[in-house]
């Protein structure tokens, strides 16, 4: 018996060396930045950035817990100024001015309290264009060494994040208002549906400008087969910032025995399911933030995704006879175990 527990007690010890090591080989380093171009001088985008007091409105963090705690000191817009929040699915951290140049950089350092504790620079870089500002939003620091591997996900989310970010900044600061609302109505009955659809696959940065297309061809397809479509949807079937490759399938609800000799197309049928609803208003630009906030509630409330099921966008609204971009409503439903 002695023999076995020291066996089982080596192998242990093996295993951890060994992982010990394997994280010892990776780079935990990581500088992710991304830019966007707004129709403003520079002194408007920069005055709307160093002012901590608009973050809460175009941060991609704050609009998917607007309840979230948030404390500014000063006037927020100064060196050594802070900005702090804390809220059930953004966890909690600070951010702070370290240096300012005006209407050409920012210079921040951002502490993460929950979920885990860790210290990053976060800089900001205007380049004036006269009439146009181009801002890059980045940050650059290390991973703490048990969470090495997690580094090329934690590139892609902060990626992702910051894109949603400059998107909502450069609707503010251009239009003086973004639309984009998120709810989150929780764990719901998905009922079962018959639906034809055409699947695609494309690399992840053309997917805007691919489901403009589709959506383009299942309008001629049901004009051409009289189905009279009351919504769209879109099941993303594989969807990874981290891979090159998006396949996702565009369709309508139809009549169980269905059948079209459009060989584009393919009928099939959503089956029933436990899932999470999150309900979003807004221009398709900011739905990342509905994406964001749904996949925070699976993660706060440790619900395990249905990885046999595909999640889905559900389009109410049809852009088409409703011009105003605040309200066209999408439900997105993340399938649960």
């Amino acid at each position: 018996m002695k023999k076995i527990l020291l066996i089982i007690l080596a192998t242990i010890g093996l295993i951890i060396v060994g992982g010990l090591i394997w994280l010892a080989t990776l780079d935990g380093q990581y500088d992710v930045k991304k830019s966007i171009t707004i129709n403003a001088p520079t002194s408007n985008v920069f005055d709307t950035v160093v002012n901590f007091n608009t973050w809460e409105i175009w941060s991609p963090w704050l609009c998917v817990e607007p309840s979230a705690n948030v404390l500014i000191t000063h006037s927020g817009t100064q060196q050594g100024d802070t900005y702090t929040w804390e809220g059930k699915l953004v966890g909690s951290g600070e951010i702070e001015h370290k240096s300012i140049t005006l209407n050409q950089n920012i210079e921040q350092e951002i502490r993460f309290k929950v979920p885990f504790e860790s210290q990053s620079n976060v800089y900001w870089q205007f380049e004036d264009h006269g009439t146009s500002t181009t801002v890059t939003w980045g940050m650059k620091g290390e991973m703490p060494f048990l969470f090495r591997f997690m580094t090329q996900q934690m590139v892609s989310f902060i990626g992702m994040d910051y894109e949603r970010g400059l998107k909502m900044l450069k609707d503010y600061v251009e239009k003086g208002d973004i639309a984009s609302k998120v709810e989150i109505d929780g764990i719901v009955d998905f009922k079962s549906v018959s639906f034809v659809a055409k699947k695609v696959s494309c690399p992840v940065e053309d997917i805007g400008s691919s489901m403009k297309e589709t959506f383009k061809e299942l309008n001629t397809f049901c004009t051409t087969d009289n189905i009279e479509k009351e919504t769209a949807f879109t099941i993303y079937h594989t969807f990874d910032f981290t891979q090159p490759t998006c396949i996702y399938s565009t369709g309508v609800v139809v009549k169980p025995d269905f059948k079209t000799t459009n060989q584009a197309f393919y009928t099939g049928q959503i089956e029933a399911s436990k899932a999470i609803k999150i309900t979003f208003w807004g221009d398709y630009e900011h739905l990342g933030n509905a994406w964001s906030a749904g996949y925070m509630y699976l993660q706060h409330n440790k619900l395990k995704q249905n990885t046999k099921m595909s999640p889905m966008e559900w389009y109410i609204t049809n852009p088409e006879q409703e011009t105003d971009t605040a309200l066209w409503k999408t439900e997105i439903y993340i399938p649960i175990k």
